[in-house]
């Protein structure tokens, strides 16, 4: 009377089988690690964009690797009495042109973000870029966003009504509001 037999397979062969098991995870599990990088640069209140469109903002961004990634996003915020900020929302810059309304002749704050993260070496960052802005009515504002190897450069150029060329425009500092605001 023989037993029940055991019969093992080499270790050679549970390798290559585990190998194969990887081969047809790896893909999936590439795809949630993308879907999380990505998912990174959502989840916050969207800005109501409901004025007309006087900001067109043109982004360009390059992590410089394919195993990282950038994204960058506009916060805008209110200016109230006494330079008090209300944040109001934030538009994701995803595409390459965005057009973006804010309202005219009252301060806005603007935060340009970028955030990074690279997937294989495991770290994350984010920089930003603010200022205020007092958009004169009829007045358009083309701003080149640009990020690329750890580096960002904002540039605004304002075109009024009737004027045939357009100008570039210093960004001003949150301070400015200070000053704007004082004693009369």
């Amino acid at each position: 009377m023989s037993g029940p037999r055991e019969v093992t397979r080499p270790a050679t062969n549970r390798t290559v089988g585990i190998l194969l098991g990887i081969g047809r995870v790896a893909p999936v599990v590439l795809s949630i690690c993308a879907a999380s990088l990505y998912a990174g640069c959502f989840g916050i209140k969207t800005y109501p964009n409901a004025l007309d469109k006087n900001l067109h903002v043109h982004t360009s961004t390059d992590s410089g690797s394919w195993f990282s990634r950038v994204c960058a996003a506009l916060d805008i915020h209110r200016v109230g009495e006494n330079c008090v900020l209300d944040y109001v929302g934030t538009d994701q810059l995803a595409d390459s042109k965005t057009d973006v309304g804010t309202p005219p002749n009252r301060w806005s704050y603007l935060v340009f973000v970028f955030d990074s993260s690279s997937f294989l070496a495991n770290r994350s960052g984010t920089i930003t870029s603010e200022m205020l802005l007092k958009p004169h009515t009829g007045s358009h504002y083309e701003i080149a966003v640009r990020y690329k190897d750890d580096m960002h450069h904002v540039k605004i150029l304002e075109a009024l009504p009737h004027q045939s060329a357009a100008r570039e425009i210093e960004p001003l500092p949150l301070g400015t509001c200070q000053l704007s605001s004082g004693p009369k």
